[in-house]
């Protein structure tokens, strides 16, 4: 069900009367893009950490980018390597079966 509700000074207020169920309710909020401040700095960090993560964010950036290096230099699995993935595999797979996070 679709709601129209405004945002007023840090709370949702909704347009019309709605009774619910339940006291406490997840809901999903959609704000559209031009009505949303870019804020640089959203988390108020410091210069210091600000840095840092710009440095973790070259870094990961270089990784990304680096090139793959060639088929025969990549070592072959073993047995035991091999049993491990497949048993996260199936956690994982028994996970999204039973509706939990993988």
């Amino acid at each position: 069900m679709q709601v129209e509700a405004i945002y007023n000074q840090g709370k949702i207020e909704l347009s019309q009367p709605l009774r619910l169920k339940h006291n406490h309710v997840r809901l999903v909020i959609t704000v559209p893009d031009d009505e949303i401040e870019v804020q640089d700095n959203a988390y108020n960090l410091s210069p210091e950490m600000l840095a840092s993560a710009e440095a973790m964010l070259d870094k990961l950036e270089a990784v990304r980018n680096a090139p793959l290096s060639a088929g025969d230099e990549l070592k072959l699995l073993s047995a035991k390597q091999l049993e491990r993935i497949e048993a996260f595999e199936l956690r994982a797979e028994m996970r999204k079966e039973q509706g939990r996070p993988v």
